[in-house]
């Protein structure tokens, strides 16, 4: 029963550690302390207990976890181990957290006549409207949409409020007077909210907050019916918000105040840009090579080898004729190319 109680009483501190000194959500604190549960368990099992925490036994557990779990789950399960073990048990451990592979998921933006297309079929549904324009003009997170409150909105600042994003943190972002004026149609046909859910913005016919399922299954129908035949998900809808912050002049600090991402590398990875940006920017820098006309820049072939491009896009981004995000366009670019190495030699076909 001793035992017992000891164990209790780790995982109830464990908990507080993770919401006051990590600063996790309630989701990913019940996430963790079920895998903590699960590695006590394993260690009561082979007759270990927390005390016995040593280099061994973690590597016995994680050799036992690499053949049982999937890579996917086992990045989360390292990741917890190393936050119990080392950062909160304070043992002197190494734990390698498993990385994996991010899905090819298609992040083509929509374009402005397929957002309006989408727009055109639901018109006149108010609860589909304020759901769409809200994705569409700020860029949420799927998550972060379907936790706002009403007093979430600010009609006279034309802005929203963000309380429960990634990582549990909070930030303000920006909507449209279209967008503002669809969420206060919605509230006038709002129906009666269920108690709990008494203040949340987009609620059901039942009166709850709507599942991950409805907005998938929203976004897919929609878009099959505005005829759109590329894969469109909600988070497409973000990624969209930010390649149009980008292409028009937005610098990426500004984007990230929006997107509310942490890291600015990651947030580079989402802007798509249009051929017709990337060709005009190309144009920008690699047309005046040894002076050429305009003519003879449309048939430019490579001749020299592609870390002299690179070199020069970033000479043109430290003198301030292009910016991050075409630099960073330009770049994958011209990685692209020499990694498919089809088609003429010439790098400026686009």
């Amino acid at each position: 029963m001793g035992n017992t109680q000891n164990k209790e009483e780790i995982l109830q501190r464990y908990a507080t550690w993770l919401r006051l000194e990590r600063g996790n959500s309630e989701s990913s604190i019940r996430d963790s302390l079920n895998k903590t549960k699960q590695f006590i368990a394993w260690l009561e099992k082979n007759g270990y207990s927390i005390q016995d925490i040593d280099q061994d036994i973690i590597n016995n557990y994680l050799s036992y976890c690499y053949e049982k779990y999937a890579l996917n789950s086992l990045v989360a399960i390292t990741i917890n181990l190393r936050k119990f073990c080392y950062h909160f048990l304070k043992k002197d451990v190494k734990i390698k957290v498993a990385t994996a592979k991010s899905p090819n998921r298609d992040k083509t933006a929509l374009t402005k006549e397929e957002v309006k297309a989408m727009f055109d079929v639901v018109k006149g549904k108010p609860l589909e409207t304020a759901i769409l324009k809200v994705l569409y003009y700020t860029g949420m997170r799927a998550s972060e949409l379907r936790n706002l409150d009403i007093d979430d909105v600010d009609f006279d600042r034309l802005q929203i409020r963000i309380k429960h994003g990634k990582g549990n943190r909070t930030r303000v972002v920006n909507i449209t007077k279209d967008c503002a004026m669809a969420i206060q149609r919605w509230l006038e046909v709002r129906p009666k909210a269920a108690p709990e859910c008494k203040n949340a913005l987009f609620i059901l016919s039942h009166g709850k907050r709507f599942s991950s399922f409805y907005l998938w299954s929203l976004v897919k129908r929609v878009a099959a019916e505005a005829g759109i035949t590329k894969n469109v998900y909600p988070h497409k809808f973000r990624i969209t918000m930010i390649t149009l912050m980008a292409e028009h002049g937005c610098t990426p600090n500004e984007i990230q105040a929006q997107s509310g991402h942490r890291d600015i590398s990651t947030l580079l990875g989402y802007i798509q840009h249009t051929n017709q940006r990337i060709r005009r920017m190309y144009d920008r820098v690699f047309g005046d090579i040894e002076n050429p006309s305009k003519q003879e820049t449309k048939t430019l072939s490579i001749d020299r080898n592609p870390a002299y491009y690179k070199k020069l896009a970033f000479e043109k981004y430290l003198q301030g004729e292009i910016d991050s995000q075409e630099l960073y366009s330009l770049l994958n670019l011209i990685d692209k190319q020499e990694q498919e190495k089809k088609g003429p030699s010439d790098i400026a076909y686009l």
